[in-house]
Order: structure tokens, then C-alpha cells, then sequence
């Protein structure tokens, strides 16, 4: 099958390949659901789309369904759950084509999962990899700018998350339900899909409060805590939490001591401990919203000064985010350390100049902003420890839980940011 795949491959121009890519993903993607005899058909589906939040929100969910006594397994770009164990996604794709999610979803069926909850990017969806899954729930988490040169404009990628919910309009299923938050300006285009049901959530008279180890919020009459970190956070809870009611979890009590359980979520602000009285966040932020919601929520907590460090990935796919993310940086941190994300074969040196760029047309940005430019992500970090101390707060994103950098020429090396920062603060 790959032969065959490789001979289109060599013979048609790179904008024909572009056009029909998705028809080969969306074939590849049925017929592993017809060779796994359509698992999902077995099992019911949540489908969680957006711009950020999605791992974190299928998480909460799952531990919540789990504790509940409904075996409930999940794909996202974190990690691998079949019911049983727990495996570190190193695939490098959030969503997974041809037959590895099929074979997944039928590994869950098989150890006796009654519910799978599966990450929905919109890379994959607009390459047709959820095509013979029949879903029960599609929920979005929220829809900010990203992506946008990857699918020619914001309409496009808005377009691409709908056909999660073009897939639950066409599900066999006969219960179909729609998750939206409420306090997201697309939460109607979302919610025009056809469904059998739908519910919505919004926080803005959750009483929410916010500290640096916990999260907590009203809902329903109901008061909930997290261990998460951040506003955002709350979003993430809540939304799993009345996906979870939707699917007949209704006692307070179970979905507390659910929430209990999550001490952390790999890559996504992720405390790491030290000896050193600063407080080290990882977290994974590929986009400009998610790292706003991340520096938001750290600035917040008391603290001396603010370091932040970072890179910018997709190479020339994403370039105008990077410009972004040293706005964004720039209006929290105090010191900000430029380093490599995943290059691809861009230039380093000129990813770094155009964060930098951002940071100096920023009108806004904090006075005495301190900028490194350390293209050598290990070094970047141990010179942000060095400069940390007590009552600082450092926080390096981008990476989060991915065993993989993507160095100048399409390098590709094993690289775990947590086991790193661990060393490094020995």
C-alpha cells in the first residue's frame, strides 16, 4: 500500500498531491474501519474539537466516565488510554491517520470499553481521518485564530472543525449531542449542526477562583475544584463535567473525587518540583491562544519576575504566529529567552529574529523586558534556571509532553522537555 502511495507521490506536481491528499487519508481511514469491523459503532463516541484544551478536556472527561464505572478510553495528542495502560503518544500526530486510530478505538472495544473519547485536530479532520467513526457527542472547546497559513485563512480552519459536527450529523447513531462553550463567539456556528441535543456552558458568573496549584468554580449549583492551574482550566472542567451529565453522570460527589485524582496532565502546566523557591511551569502552547491563556494564568500568581521561554514551531507552515507569540510573551514575562521549537527547514536564526520583532513592536509590552535568543534548547533552559530565583516563576512552552524535536533540516531527535528540566535543576 505504501509502494502504491509512493509511485503517486513521484509522478503528480505537489499541488495536485495537495488536492487529493484528503480523498487517500479519507480511503485509508474507511477501509481501516471496515478491516476493524467500525468499532465506534460499538461504543459511544465523543468527538472534542478546538483550538486548546482539547487533551486536557478529553482527560477530565475520561477520569470522570471511568470513575462512574463506565470503562472509558481515549487518542490525544498527550497520550494513548485503551481502558487498561497509559502510552506516551510519540507518533508526533495529535490525531492519528491511516490505521493506527481505527486500531486503537478496536483495541478499547476489545478490553471492554464502553465509551472512547477521541482528540479532534483540524489537520485531521481536514484530511478526512475521522471518516468511518459514528459519533455520539461532538464538543468544542473554543475556536481562535491558528493555523492559518496551514489552511489558507481562519474560514478554512473554522470549516475544518465543522466537520466533526458534519460527521455526528451523519452518524448512525441515533442520540446525538452537541458540547459548546457558550462564552466563545463561534458557539452558534457550531451549534446550527442538527443534533438530537445540545447543551452549553459559560463561566462568567462561576465565582471562580484561581491559585497556583488549584482551580476552583461554580457549576450548576455545584462547586468544583481542580488541581489545574489557569482559567482556562475551569473551561476545560466544566465542559467535561456537563459532557459527563449529558452521558448520565449526575452525582456531584463521583465527579469531585474524580477531579481529585488529576494532579497533573502531562506537558499542559505541568509543575515541575525543585529545591530552588521557583516555580517551574511546562506547558505545551503551540498557538498564540493557548499561550496567553498559559501567561495569563501564571502571571496571576504571586511572584517576583516572570521568565519565559519559548520557540515557535511549524517552520515556514505557521510564520505569521511567530510575530505572536513575542507580542504575547512580552506583555507578561519579564525576561524571555528565544530558543528552537520545531524548525523543520526554516532558518532558526530568522524564526528568532521575527519573535524578536514582535517583541519590539509590542507599544505594549512591559518596561525592562530582558530578550536571550539561544537557538540550543537545552542551553536556553539551563540559562533560565541560572537566572531564576526564589520567587520567580519560570515557565517554558511549546513542547509540553512531545519526545521529539525538529531541528534545522528536518532533524528529528528524541527530546523529553519534563526529564530535561528535571536534570537540569539538579
Amino acid at each position: 500500500m505504501q509502494f502504491f502511495f509512493n509511485i503517486i507521490k513521484a509522478i503528480l506536481p505537489k499541488s495536485w498531491l495537495k488536492k487529493i491528499r484528503p480523498f487517500g487519508h479519507g480511503f485509508l481511514a474507511y477501509l481501516a474501519a471496515f478491516w476493524y469491523m467500525f468499532p465506534a459503532r460499538k461504543m459511544t463516541v465523543i468527538g472534542i474539537t478546538g483550538t486548546s484544551g482539547k487533551s486536557t478536556t478529553t482527560q477530565i472527561l475520561s477520569k470522570i466516565l471511568n470513575q462512574a464505572g463506565k470503562q472509558t478510553g481515549y487518542i490525544t495528542t498527550v497520550e494513548f488510554f485503551d481502558g487498561r495502560r497509559t502510552e506516551l503518544n510519540k507518533h508526533g500526530m495529535s490525531m492519528p491517520g491511516r490505521f493506527l486510530l481505527q486500531r486503537e478505538l478496536a483495541e478499547m472495544l476489545a478490553v471492554g470499553c464502553t465509551h472512547a473519547i477521541v482528540e479532534c485536530t483540524s489537520e485531521g479532520l481536514s484530511q478526512n481521518r475521522h471518516l468511518g467513526i459514528d459519533f455520539d457527542v461532538a464538543l468544542i472547546t473554543n475556536l481562535k485564530e491558528a493555523h492559518l497559513e496551514a489552511h489558507g485563512g481562519f474560514e478554512n480552519y473554522k470549516l475544518a472543525k465543522a466537520k466533526l459536527f458534519k460527521a455526528l450529523e451523519r452518524s448512525n447513531k441515533k442520540h446525538k449531542i452537541i458540547g459548546l462553550n457558550q462564552d466563545d463567539e463561534h458557539a452558534n456556528f457550531f451549534g446550527a449542526f442538527k443534533s438530537t441535543e445540545q447543551f452549553s456552558v459559560s463561566l462568567k458568573n462561576a465565582n471562580l477562583k484561581v491559585s497556583n496549584n488549584a482551580t476552583e468554580f461554580e457549576l450548576n449549583a455545584n462547586t468544583y475544584r481542580t488541581h489545574l492551574p489557569g482559567e482556562f482550566n475551569a473551561y476545560n472542567a466544566a465542559m467535561a463535567i456537563t459532557c459527563a451529565n449529558k452521558l448520565g453522570v449526575v452525582d456531584a460527589k463521583v465527579i469531585q473525587e474524580a477531579l481529585n485524582q488529576i494532579i497533573e496532565i502531562p506537558g499542559r502546566m505541568q509543575q515541575i518540583q525543585n529545591n530552588k523557591g521557583i516555580l517551574v511551569y511546562l506547558d505545551y502552547a503551540p498557538e498564540p491562544h493557548g499561550m496567553n491563556s498559559a501567561l495569563k494564568a501564571v502571571s496571576l500568581m504571586p511572584h517576583q519576575r516572570l521568565i519565559n521561554v519559548f520557540g515557535s514551531t511549524g517552520g515556514h507552515r505557521d510564520a505569521s504566529k511567530r510575530f505572536e507569540f513575542g507580542k504575547i510573551s512580552s506583555n507578561y514575562a519579564d525576561t524571555i529567552i528565544i530558543t528552537n521549537d520545531d524548525v523543520y527547514d526554516s532558518d532558526p536564526g530568522e524564526i528568532a529574529a521575527d519573535i524578536e520583532k514582535g517583541i519590539t513592536d509590542n507599544q505594549n509590552r512591559k518596561e525592562n523586558i530582558k530578550v536571550l535568543t539561544i537557538l540550543d534548547r537545552k542551553e536556553a533552559i539551563r540559562t533560565a534556571i541560572e537566572l531564576a530565583k526564589p520567587g520567580d516563576i519560570l515557565i517554558i512552552t511549546g513542547k509540553g509532553s512531545e519526545q521529539f524535536l525538529v531541528l534545522p533540516g528536518n532533524q528529528r531527535i528524541e527530546w523529553d522537555e519534563k526529564r530535561t528540566i528535571e536534570e537540569l535543576l539538579k
